[in-house]
């Protein structure tokens, strides 16, 4: 009798194995069962997984959980990958997998079922000695794995009719090799005191040109490379930059306990930083309310900004827009802070993760949303939110003489990309570029990253 069920499936197969064959049957057949008697089945046992089928040059694999089946196929390839593998065969044997998670229906010990079919896609697309997963099976597998993964962007395959979100398995080696050039900036927490005497923490993170992030939305210097909005951006460019950052004043670990906060403390504060770390001219790296930050900071230091990137930003705070309705949200939205910002799960703060990064992996989001509430105070929040609807910076975007790249996201559901569109009109030096994404901050696996990444680093190069 046929049964349904959740399953994820993996697909495997040998790379080149006609031309394998030639070379010698017998000896690939020993060596393919030395394969599977010495890593896959054993592997696959200890991560309660099911041998479904052989099929003279792959498998499929079932497993209950997505983390397990993740786990099993990086096992297997960094088992492959190692030196003294004894299948004595006189090449060298690669295989490429793909994991994707739905309903089966099992049959007579078979299976069958969409996320086989994908799976079978993804195997087939897979580089030698590599491992594709759909996004889906990302987010059922969580970020707690000891595994990292590279965004492959959205890709068609014959006989799917939805385009699939795909991710791949770093290698350990690679990914070790390249975590070792990443400057950890969590131990080197300094404080800067403002004019009106508040403590400031900021830190800097890698060696090279300056670069500058005005503050985004709230934030916690220490928390930073754990979360799924930010983690990426210090990677990435600490690599080629000293980059600077700092946690606004009423949040992270500044000072919390402060008598205000306008937008125009907001700016100084950028100057202090600038200031104590020394920085004489920098490109500053700027999203959301920190684009309107860093474009009043150009219109009154000019000399001391080479040029912005601005993402997701927007010169009209909600309480300055054009319709009622944002202005009613304005007012909604800061009370709603202010009474309900400590609530326990699902909280405002998970709704507002949601928006920021909705193609992080739901457990990503849910720690940003834990962490948010480790990041400012319920009245403080609701004072800060009333600044940042207050903001109004159109009328000093035409002093801005440094180069700007305005980048956007055209579902941003939390500053539309029509703000970016205006932050870029008003701005005399200004590129703007829209992408096809939800995000209002990308995450690391949103399509669009690869292309964000790449435009700013060609952007920054001028100034290096």
């Amino acid at each position: 009798m046929a049964e349904r069920r959740l399953a994820s499936i993996l697909a495997m197969d040998v790379v080149g194995y006609s031309a394998l064959m030639e070379k010698g049957r017998d000896e690939l057949l020993r060596a393919l069962d030395q394969v599977f008697r010495s890593s896959v089945r054993p592997k696959v046992k200890a991560h309660g997984g099911r041998v479904v089928k052989l099929m003279g040059d792959g498998a499929i694999v079932e497993f209950g959980s997505a983390r397990d089946a993740v786990l099993c196929a990086a096992e297997i390839q960094e088992w492959m990958r190692s030196d003294s593998i004894p299948y004595g065969f006189s090449e060298q044997l690669a295989l490429r997998m793909g994991i994707h998670a739905g309903d089966v229906t099992a049959s007579a010990g078979d299976i069958f079922g969409e996320a086989v079919n994908v799976a079978a896609r993804l195997e087939a697309a897979a580089p030698e000695g590599g491992v594709l997963i759909s996004k889906l099976v990302a987010d059922l597998a969580g970020s707690s794995l000891p595994l990292t993964f590279r965004n492959e962007g959205i890709h068609r395959f014959k006989n799917i009719e939805e385009p699939l979100h795909v991710l791949s398995i770093v290698a350990k080696r690679d990914d070790f090799a390249s975590k070792k050039k990443i400057p950890d900036a969590r131990e080197d927490i300094r404080f800067a005191k403002s004019d009106d005497g508040v403590r400031l923490a900021w830190t800097a993170a890698g060696t090279g040109a300056p670069l500058v992030k005005a503050p985004a939305w709230i934030s916690r210097l220490d928390m930073d490379l754990r979360l799924p909005h930010l983690a990426h951006f210090v990677r990435s460019f600490s690599q080629s930059h000293r980059f600077i950052r700092f946690d606004a004043r009423g949040n992270g670990l500044s000072d919390r306990d402060i008598p205000e906060i306008t937008f125009e403390q907001m700016v100084e504060d950028l100057r202090t930083v600038f200031d104590a770390a020394k920085v004489e001219s920098s490109a500053i790296l700027s999203m959301s309310q920190g684009c309107a930050v860093a474009a009043a900071f150009a219109a009154r230091y000019p000399e001391r900004v080479k040029g912005i990137v601005m993402v997701g930003g927007f010169p009209l705070g909600r309480a300055k827009r054009h319709t009622q309705r944002d202005r009613d949200r304005a007012v909604a939205m800061q009370a709603m802070m202010k009474a309900g910002w400590d609530d326990d799960y699902p909280s405002l703060r998970d709704m507002m993760a949601d928006i920021i990064v909705p193609l992080a992996s739901v457990e990503d989001r849910r720690q940003f949303a834990e962490a948010m509430r480790d990041m400012v105070t319920p009245e403080i929040i609701s004072r800060y939110r009333k600044v940042l609807d207050d903001i109004d910076v159109t009328d000093i975007l035409s002093e801005v003489k440094a180069p700007c790249l305005v980048l956007h996201c055209d579902g941003d559901r939390m500053h539309p990309a029509e703000q970016g569109r205006l932050m870029a009109s008003h701005l005399p030096n200004a590129r703007f570029v829209t992408y096809e994404s939800a995000s209002h901050l990308p995450s690391a696996n949103d399509p669009c990253w690869p292309q964000i990444k790449s435009e700013i680093l060609e952007f920054l190069d001028q100034f290096c």
